[in-house]
């Protein structure tokens, strides 16, 4: 198979897009690096953010804009199981490419999460840096005849996207986890509700207009959080009420607001 090339117009769009990555030292500059990438290959989604190897990953989100609700989901479980990471995490190479792991590689409930959100070609790159600290882009929806293409313009730019990324981190406070770990988001706290109120997963999918898988998603983050096995935990959880807490009001997301408004009285 020969080497996927680009244009003359191509390749010094990447000289550009290089050289402007010297000078980044905003959190809005890195995305528009990221961004960049679709004026050479065109893509749907994109996100980047960073891991930490010596710290159990602890993962964290820069930018995205991927739908919000599957950012969670995917931050919660998924994003250990990415291929690009994986590979950080066990082949000591600098830079690793999702396109190096066999797609019979990635678990089933993640092929199915993507599915549930409308993301089928996906291509992410993991970076290495120094004590541990590696950053990770990723992208989606793009013709997968450019995947070859995708792939060898990430080997060329994600290094000095890192840097940039890496440069940025002491202004840049990006988006992690919720902590402490027990507290919920509003999403996760209306499928609790239903829970304790005796509803299976299936019930739950039709009430919020989501898919089963999902649901299972969202309970999967839930027990995590809690430090719970099961459902009958996490009702014990819910009723005792000791910790309940939700997370304060963010920008709305791109799923469905709760069906109802009224906490329980």
């Amino acid at each position: 198979m020969s080497q996927p090339a680009f244009s003359a117009k191509e390749f010094q769009r990447l000289g550009e897009i290089m050289y402007d990555a010297r000078s980044v030292n905003r959190s809005d500059g890195v995305w528009q690096l990221v961004s960049a990438v679709q004026e050479v290959i065109p893509f749907e989604f994109s996100g980047c953010g960073a891991v930490d190897l010596l710290h159990g990953l602890d993962p964290s989100l820069g930018r995205s804009n991927y739908p919000r609700e599957f950012c969670q989901l995917y931050m919660g479980q998924g994003l250990a199981a990415d291929p690009a990471v994986h590979r950080l995490i066990t082949s000591g190479q600098s830079v690793t490419s999702s396109a190096d792991e066999p797609l019979n590689n990635e678990p089933k409930d993640i092929t199915s999460l993507k599915l549930d959100f409308g993301i089928k070609t996906c291509l992410s790159a993991g970076v290495r840096g120094d004590h541990g600290a590696c950053s990770y882009f990723a992208f989606s929806n793009f013709d997968a005849k450019q995947a070859g293409k995708l792939r060898l313009l990430l080997d060329i730019l994600t290094p000095h996207f890192h840097l940039s990324y890496m440069r940025c981190n002491s202004t840049w406070n990006p988006e992690r986890p919720a902590q402490p770990a027990l507290l919920l988001s509003k999403r996760e706290e209306e499928i609790l509700r239903w829970v304790a109120a005796g509803k299976t997963n299936w019930e739950i999918s039709v009430i919020l207009k989501v898919s089963l898988n999902t649901v299972k998603f969202h309970l999967k983050n839930i027990f995590q959080k809690i430090g719970v096995e099961n459902r009958w935990s996490a009702i014990a959880y819910w009723q005792t009420g000791e910790q309940h807490r939700v997370i304060p009001s963010t920008p709305p997301s791109d799923d469905r607001p709760p069906s109802h408004s009224n906490s329980p009285g």
